[in-house]
């Protein structure tokens, strides 16, 4: 098997894994909150992209192991949040444990709302 073909097998792998018995879109939708932060998510995807856009390969093995691990979770869970919304499965009045509490949940979204709202003034 070739570089390429192997770099994207684990890609085709998270696609079919919503068929293995007992796989469940809300546990893995659970696992990855729980472990990961959306602040977490927004600097993992901007130096994604800043790497792709300056089209640099990252050198360090370890940094690169990490980003693809991130890249296959965050696979796994836009799949699990489609088969949510295509299968209709509610999850209003499910419990979700997230990595960071919900103060400073609550705490970042405030104040992005209120950036937003200044900034939404300022270009009116």
């Amino acid at each position: 098997m070739n570089q390429k073909s192997s770099n994207l097998l684990p890609f085709e792998l998270a696609c079919y894994e919503i068929y293995d018995n007992g796989y469940n879109p809300l546990n893995t939708i659970r696992e990855f909150w729980s472990q990961h932060t959306i602040t977490d998510c927004q600097e993992s995807l901007w130096a994604l992209f800043e790497n792709y856009r300056k089209s640099e390969a990252q050198q360090n093995s370890t940094d690169v192991k990490e980003m693809h691990t991130f890249l296959m979770k965050m696979c796994r869970v836009l799949i699990a949040y489609f088969l949510l919304h295509f299968r209709k499965i509610e999850i209003d009045a499910l419990a979700f444990a997230f990595a960071e509490p919900a103060e400073v949940i609550t705490t970042d979204l405030e104040a992005k709302q209120r950036i937003h709202s200044f900034f939404n003034r300022i270009s009116e």
